[in-house]
């Protein structure tokens, strides 16, 4: 053989080498690119990041943004934890929203009552197999927010760090629209329960219900105050002449504006402060401090949100999960 042929073999030999490598890493990103390709949405989601499966289906997360009208709760978390933050709050929501999945559960009972009647034998072997998947069934984590009720909340993330919001869904002829201001009442009570066993919520800070949001252009704050105050603060005489609440309340207002520079603080308690001094007729007074009712008021760009709590406000630590839980932590 002669030494051109050799060089020419081990040039050929070579490039050979290349080809296959090449092929092989074409085919390896191939795999890996096409690993989940065909995965479905609970198989790619079925695992928890500590390897665990869940069978958690996580809430319908919107950015339609906020609109007038809309009826909720502004949520804030810590950076980065919104998400985690929403499908929390979806979770304990869920307990206090009215759920449609009741009737389901009288069907299946009402089915298994039907089935014991019957005498034949191989009845009595399916009864007997229904019975195990339906007590394997209890077992299983059940997970509220697939149900038709959380489907009555939107979820809306802001273009703000650690705020979102949850919208309730609007009144039909059926089913009110559910009050956020007692709900989130509710879910602070349970957990400065001292009968609780461990904290609900881990990213969840401060909960802040929203009777009533409106625009901010028009006028839209008077019209705000028109909707959501008359029922606190209206002062009207029977039909004696004589005054139904003889006795005025006292009051605070505490605003938060949020990407907004039209509305200012000293604006927006002057118009409130106005508003409830003539539903009054001056029986209402200001105080910050040992307040009867606190008129919360949250601008968010161009709509403004509105509700009032009572004097449990700061008992319950501003409506704060996270102080309620780390108080009776130090309790503890």
């Amino acid at each position: 053989m002669s030494s051109a042929d050799a060089t020419e073999r081990s040039a050929k030999r070579l490039k050979m080498s290349h080809e296959n490598s090449a092929n092989g890493d074409s085919s390896n990103r191939n795999k890996n690119k096409n690993k989940g390709k065909y995965l479905t949405h609970k198989a790619r989601h079925s695992t928890q990041p500590n390897g665990r499966p869940t069978n958690r289906i996580g809430p319908a997360i919107s950015a339609s943004g906020i609109h007038s009208g809309d009826v909720g709760i502004f949520v804030t978390s810590d950076k980065g934890q919104e998400s985690k933050c929403i499908q929390e709050l979806s979770d304990i929501l869920s307990e206090y929203i009215d759920q449609d999945a009741q009737p389901a559960d009288e069907t299946t009972q009402s089915n298994s009552d039907n089935g014991d009647d019957g005498d034949d034998g191989g009845d009595e072997e399916v009864d007997i197999e229904a019975g195990i998947l339906a007590e394997l069934d209890s077992l299983r984590p059940k997970h509220p927010t697939s149900s038709a009720s959380i489907q009555k909340l939107s979820f809306i993330t802001l273009d703000i760090p650690c705020v979102s919001f949850v919208r309730f869904s609007l009144p039909s002829a059926t089913t009110p629209t559910p009050d956020p201001v007692e709900i989130v009442r509710e879910i602070c009570l349970s957990a400065s329960s001292k009968d609780s066993t461990a904290p609900r919520s881990r990213y969840i800070k401060r909960l802040t219900p929203i009777t009533r949001m409106r625009k901010t252009l028009n006028n839209g704050l008077e019209s705000l105050c028109d909707e959501v105050l008359p029922p606190q603060f209206q002062v009207e005489p029977d039909g004696n002449g004589s005054e139904t609440t003889i006795n005025g309340c006292k009051f605070a207002i505490r605003p938060t504006i949020r990407n907004n520079n039209k509305l200012d603080r000293d604006q927006v308690i002057r118009v409130i402060a106005d508003k409830i001094g003539a539903l009054g007729q001056g029986k209402h007074t200001v105080d910050l401090k040992g307040y009867d009712k606190l008129v919360l008021v949250d601008v968010y760009r161009n709509v403004v949100g509105m509700s009032v709590v009572g004097d449990e406000f700061e008992k319950l630590k501003r409506f704060n999960l996270a102080e309620i839980h780390a108080s009776l932590l130090s309790v503890d």
